[in-house]
């Protein structure tokens, strides 16, 4: 649900990538949103801007840093995807919702987008999220045209979740 609501958000404060989606979406029936490259785009942005999870790993052997610091085997670590997807060495402007960046991502770029983990720990999940997300986001906005009420705040404890936003949502 949370993603759900940061890319409504964000489609929300970008009118241009709302209007595009929905220009998209309506060239297809709506059986086949889940296939259209724009909504794909969409999402896996949003997701990229505000990934809501964090990784929680223990080291499996000893690994020694780029700073040469020792990180000992069975370590826990916590990273927030936030900082992988918002590499400025990976994603040109990384704070901007732009869902073209994906019409042709780089290696890197693929290779640091995995917002539902990667491994045996990874979201077991996520095929029940990704069919949520798809179908949410794709009726939303081919029925209503959002703009944001109040943007909130964004709440990063350990599920990152918009708190306060608010949305007006006019029938098209």
């Amino acid at each position: 649900a949370h993603s759900i609501a940061f890319v409504l958000i964000e489609l929300a404060k970008n009118p241009n990538e709302q209007t595009k989606l929905r220009e998209s979406l309506s060239q297809i029936s709506p059986e086949n949103w889940a296939t259209s490259e724009h909504l794909h785009r969409v999402l896996k942005e949003g997701m990229r801007l505000n990934p809501v999870g964090l990784s929680i790993r223990e080291t499996g052997r000893d690994i020694l840093t780029s700073k040469k610091e020792l990180i000992p085997k069975g370590s826990l670590c916590v990273m927030h995807h936030l900082m992988l997807f918002r590499d400025p060495n990976v994603f040109s402007n990384p704070n901007a919702f732009a869902p073209s960046r994906w019409e042709e991502p780089t290696r890197e770029m693929m290779s640091s987008f995995h917002p539902f983990s990667l491994g045996k720990q990874n979201c077991v999940g996520q095929s029940l999220a990704r069919a949520e997300v798809y179908g949410i986001v794709a009726r939303v906005c081919s029925e209503f045209e959002l703009s944001m009420g109040e943007e909130g705040i964004v709440d990063h404890t350990l599920t990152t979740k918009p708190e306060g936003a608010r949305l007006r949502a006019r029938k098209v």
